[in-house]
């Protein structure tokens, strides 16, 4: 995850806005654009700063798999795109990473809020996948999984190949159904 990644998910997810965090770090508001945009790299120094005047940390966990971040700025920059396909590649291997960790291992990779990914039912389906692994290993939950803007208003099953059926209700796992999101169980799994 970059800088600006970072730190526009740490603001978002404190609910502070750019000049309320420019502020309290005592700097200015475009700084703060600048950095959340990518057009500035902090230093590490001043990025733990910043972060910290939003009451989160700046942390370093070994990891060699996609963490909800990551795998939303994947998802983002294929739903600009518009390439569904690329999408449900890093869907899947959110799923797939999420899978093959265990414990806290796999809650490092569903801790930080992602930002959105421009799409509702993304958002929807990295909760969902998140909370079903977490479930799976009975792993505690972080508070992003249940924001509102992560559940569909109505059933919804994505086309996600040519050859898709009708997703069979029995199949979708209870992470899914509440979020309105028909994905089978099976197809959580790398194609």
């Amino acid at each position: 995850m970059t800088a600006a990644g970072i730190l526009a998910s740490a603001r978002e997810a404190s609910g502070i806005t750019q000049s309320e965090l420019a502020r309290r770090a005592g700097t200015s508001q475009p700084d703060i654009s600048l950095i959340e945009r990518g057009e500035r790299v902090p230093t590490v120094d001043t990025l733990d700063r910043l972060i910290g005047r939003l009451q989160h940390s700046l942390i370093s966990i070994p990891v060699v798999r996609d963490d909800a971040p990551r795998a939303a700025e994947r998802i983002s920059a294929a739903v600009a795109r518009n390439d569904s396909d690329v999408a449900f590649r890093a869907f899947i291997d959110y799923s797939d990473g999420l899978a093959a960790e265990s414990g806290i291992d796999r809650v490092a990779l569903a801790i930080a809020r992602p930002r959105s990914t421009g799409s509702v039912a993304w958002d929807a389906a990295l909760a969902a996948v998140a909370e079903y692994w977490l479930n799976r290993g009975r792993l505690p939950k972080p508070a992003w999984l249940t924001e509102a803007g992560r559940y569909l208003g109505e059933p919804t099953a994505p086309h996600l190949s040519e050859y898709d059926l009708e997703p069979e209700i029995d199949n979708v796992p209870r992470e899914f159904l509440k979020r309105n999101l028909l994905i089978e169980q099976s197809t959580l799994a790398s194609v």
